[in-house]
């Protein structure tokens, strides 16, 4: 399944593929503005992340319909609200997490992994944060482009529908987790896609975000579980274009 996706997606001349070389020039900006500044906190309070972040949102389908993007002032100014040591601490993580989130805090500030992606969650989806109607698209793709090695991009046409329709079976906690909450650090009812088609702009809430890392840990882990666990080099291998690494950039092409 995942060499087969991975390819379709990457197909030269298709509308997918075109997608690697905007993705690509993103992170290549992203990391120049990083390596520039000090920190991403530092790119962020700079001015330099909002203009690349909306740059990327655009090409991926952005500022159209019901999902105008608010004027770059105005998302700079959202994006400086944040709290920068915060901001910092949680750039230092990865998919595949050690421990749930709720169990990984910060020693600066001693909230944890779970809460502050909570409230950055939630400061993003409100309306007039990223898009001028906010919602779970507009939010998941900034934090994305904020965090592009641990935050996956939901959408309700592609990548919302595949979490939905995964076998039921394998729709457990990663960890060998008991139960989502336990993941997202709150109690959670049903599974953890909302709805086939998202529910709508407001159906993905803090809990079901959180939930979605931990969706993408677990495809990870049956996939690592499945290949006689060669490592996370070997599943960063399956996607070769440059820029990909990641686990939730590469299980976005194999949903999608």
């Amino acid at each position: 399944m995942f060499p087969g996706n991975i390819a379709a997606y990457n197909a030269p001349g298709t509308r997918t593929a075109g997608y690697n070389h905007t993705y690509n020039h993103y992170i290549a900006s992203r990391d120049a503005g990083i390596a520039a500044s000090g920190s991403l906190a530092a790119w962020i309070g700079g001015g330099g992340a909002a203009i690349a972040i909306q740059s990327l949102l655009i090409s991926f389908g952005m500022n159209a319909c019901e999902s105008v993007l608010v004027p770059v002032t105005a998302f700079q100014g959202e994006l400086r609200s944040l709290h920068p040591p915060t901001i910092d601490w949680i750039s230092s993580y990865s998919l595949p997490f050690p421990a749930p989130p709720p169990a990984l805090i910060n020693p600066a500030t001693g909230a944890n992994l779970a809460a502050d992606l909570h409230a950055i969650y939630d400061s993003l989806v409100t309306p007039g944060a990223v898009t001028a109607s906010g919602g779970y698209v507009a939010a998941s793709k900034a934090l994305h482009c904020l965090f592009p090695s641990l935050v996956p991009m939901i959408d309700g046409k592609h990548t919302g529908l595949s979490y939905y329709h995964i076998v039921r079976g394998t729709y457990t906690p990663p960890l060998g987790l008991d139960n989502w909450g336990i993941w997202v650090g709150a109690p959670m009812a049903g599974v953890p896609n909302p709805s086939p088609r998202g529910a709508g702009r407001n159906g993905w809430d803090w809990k079901r975000f959180l939930a979605a890392t931990g969706i993408n840990q677990r495809i990870y882990e049956l996939w690592q579980s499945a290949h006689g666990n060669p490592g996370l080099h070997a599943f960063l291998a399956v996607d070769p274009p440059a820029g990909m690494s990641g686990v939730p950039r590469i299980i976005d092409k194999v949903l999608w």
